[in-house]
């Protein structure tokens, strides 16, 4: 029968975005294993380990799919996006031995961007000026951030301006995927085909890794793979133009874990910079709540079908 669509309301895109900021503490934790591991193994190959470890971790949910998700034209949409996915998580690895972590972030920040413009011109969600208006303010806040650290590009800044919209590719196929497949599959299939591709360049790379690093690397396919369960259910019942600038928030897990871990003490760039983003986020779901109205019924999807 066919599945019907329902428009998400506004406790819905709430939920939604409070799974993107939990997922961003998974994926910000996740960045400084990286970086702890960075000194025993290649970038490349901590993507392919941390990956190949996820999907291990996510064997078990192949007994929850539905009859659908072995539908082998979902089958190619879902490899589709794991080689997109994979080109943006390769470069990202690469960055983030590079960069510091406030500045990795900001500079990430570029792909809501393309995700919200996307999500406009493709999927067909509603437009809001105010919602535009939220997540260019919320860029802003974050080259508020980078204005006085960057006077030229450096390798790990151009690996991240690439990196970027690829994954705002890769989100946009998630959202299109999550109305025809269910979440145990997206979050299986990307990390099982992001591990068949990552093996590739891996093997020019490798090198026998610490058992330190094994647990690391681990550990950091459990912040993942819970960071992509987060995201998955958001792209199931949440506006993506509604929950993207929550990406944002991330920014102020990194500039903690910097801290921290690193003795990264943000400057009064960063702290403006991060009151402008959660300024803008902020300001997006109250404008959302305020102006929400009936729970809508969308128009059936040709060939979705259960």
């Amino acid at each position: 029968m066919s599945r019907v669509i329902i428009s998400p309301t506004w406790r819905d895109n709430f939920v939604g975005l409070l799974l993107v900021l939990l997922g961003g503490l998974f994926i910000t934790t996740l960045t400084w294993i990286v970086r702890s591991v960075a000194d025993d193994v290649h970038p490349l190959q901590a993507a392919f380990m941390r990956y190949g470890f996820g999907t291990l971790l996510l064997l078990p949910l192949v007994v929850r799919f539905e009859k659908t998700d072995f539908d082998p034209k979902l089958l190619g949409g879902h490899f589709l996006r794991g080689i997109v996915h994979a080109i943006s998580v390769l470069l990202w690895f690469y960055a983030v031995t590079l960069m510091t972590l406030a500045d990795l972030t900001a500079l990430s920040f570029t792909a809501p961007v393309f995700v919200t413009i996307g999500a406009f011109l493709f999927l067909g969600e509603r437009f809001s000026y105010r919602r535009l208006a939220g997540i260019i303010i919320a860029f802003l806040g974050a080259v508020v951030i980078l204005r006085p650290g960057i006077e030229i590009i450096s390798l790990g800044a151009i690996a991240i301006l690439i990196s970027s919209p690829f994954q705002a590719v890769s989100t946009l196929m998630a959202k299109h995927l999550a109305r025809h497949t269910s979440i145990y599959a997206m979050v299986f299939y990307l990390s099982l085909f992001v591990t068949m591709i990552s093996s590739i360049p891996t093997l020019f790379v490798w090198n026998n890794p610490s058992l330190h690093t094994i647990g690391l690397t681990f550990g950091a396919g459990v912040m993942a793979t819970a960071a992509h369960f987060c995201w998955s259910r958001s792209f199931q019942i949440a506006e993506l133009s509604f929950t993207q600038p929550g990406f944002y928030f991330t920014l102020i897990w990194a500039v903690a874990i910097g801290y921290f871990a690193y003795d990264e003490w943000p400057d009064i760039w960063s702290g403006l910079g991060a009151a402008i983003i959660i300024g803008a986020t902020a300001y997006i779901a109250a404008r959302e709540r305020r102006a929400a109205g009936p729970v809508r019924v969308a128009p059936r999807i040709e060939g979705e079908q259960r």
